[in-house]
């Protein structure tokens, strides 16, 4: 019998899921994609349809090959993303927005958009949940909301911040860690939140240690820094995707133009952003070239303040199944490019906050540095 945590990260437009040992096993992985027919304005009400679905998936793939008990579920999912509790949302890349907002808040113009955009329902909801929260709360029943390091407090809100937009403050959830158990998934809960007949039943594959203790690494970037071990000063990793970002840990704060800073999940630590938007529908070369200009920033800044620029980068996404396009980037980057055991780097950082969670480890670089491993490089020749 394997012991594994139930991984699920909410992406835009479908949920991916997996089931992640301790020392880094992927036992299984899966995704299913949302009814792009819908409103986007009611899109979190599929994340909870989507995760049964998965489950259910898992189960099919893990049947025959291994039987597996799920210890703990960990949630993260795309933000700033708010939700109402009758599953009105608005995402992340909402574009409706107050345009005389100015505060460093990622999730109140967003409040404030979801306030302006639909009055009854925002008034109506006792609370108002972020993005993967929202799944959270529908599976346990508990509303909080996940802060990943006290530092990201301004990002999200402080009292004065609500009081100055005007937003009930009890309207919105507590903080609590990454690696603080959120609830727990009663051992009803798969009969009482029937599976589509088409799909079919959980088989026996999986079995759960209910009630089901649930954690969550909270906004799926943070998710992803934690799944690539980007956790130490020097390390770099590439989330890839329909957009992408270089993440540079470095141990100070460094503001630069271009570059997006904020704090690491890791106490003293910082992470440098370079952001390409749209990476994933631009042509090749337009692509390497602005993650080379990337890159050239990042070692400048690492040069100009005196610490060693890393030799390899962690990449993780789709683009990591083709080993044509990843040598012609390691190639034009000058930088070693090296697999994730997971291209959904986000599940293995859920992984790592479960486990810190259930005492597996003392805490997330301990946890990365078992659950994190190294695949296929692609070296500079």
């Amino acid at each position: 019998m394997t012991e594994a945590v139930l991984c699920a990260d909410i992406g835009t437009t479908s949920l991916k899921a997996g089931l992640v040992t301790a020392d880094g096993e992927v036992v299984a992985v899966c995704g299913v994609k949302f009814n792009s027919a819908d409103d986007t304005h009611h899109i979190a009400r599929q994340w909870l349809p989507a995760f049964c679905r998965a489950v259910q998936k898992l189960s099919r793939i893990c049947a025959g090959k291994s039987d597996v008990r799920i210890a703990a579920a960990s949630i993260s999912g795309n933000g700033p993303t708010v939700v109402t509790e009758d599953g009105t949302t608005v995402l992340w890349n909402d574009s409706r927005l107050p345009r005389d907002y100015a505060g460093p808040s990622l999730f109140i113009p967003k409040l404030i958009a979801l306030r302006s955009l639909f009055p009854n329902e925002f008034g109506a909801s006792k609370k108002i949940l972020s993005g993967p929260e929202y799944l959270i709360w529908q599976l346990t029943g508990s509303a909080i909301t996940i802060l990943p390091e006290s530092r990201f407090e301004s990002a999200y809100w402080s009292g004065s911040a609500l009081a100055e937009a005007e937003i009930p403050p009890e309207k919105l959830p507590a903080f609590c860690k990454i690696t603080q158990k959120c609830g727990e998934i009663p051992a009803d809960f798969f009969t009482g939140h029937e599976i589509p007949s088409k799909v079919g039943k959980i088989s026996g594959s999986l079995s759960f240690d209910f009630p089901l203790p649930v954690f969550g690494a909270g906004p799926d970037f943070v998710a992803a820094l934690i799944g690539t071990n980007t956790l130490a000063a020097g390390r770099l990793c590439d989330r890839s995707g329909s957009s992408e970002g270089l993440n540079f840990c470095v141990p100070s704060q460094i503001l630069a133009d271009g570059l997006r800073t904020l704090p690491s999940v890791i106490p003293g630590l910082w992470n440098i952003s370079a952001l390409i938007p749209d990476s994933g529908q631009m042509p090749e070369n337009q692509r390497i070239e602005m993650l080379s200009r990337a890159v050239r920033q990042l070692r400048q800044i690492a040069q100009e303040n005196r610490f060693e620029f890393p030799a390899e980068m962690l990449v993780t996404g789709g683009q990591t199944k083709n080993p044509g396009y990843m040598r012609r980037k390691s190639l034009a980057l000058g930088i070693a490019l090296v697999e994730a055991n997971c291209d959904a780097a986000e599940l293995l950082g859920d992984a790592c906050a479960a486990y810190c969670g259930l005492g597996k480890f003392r805490g997330l670089q301990e946890a990365a540095s078992s659950i994190v491993r190294e695949g296929k490089k692609y070296e500079v020749l």
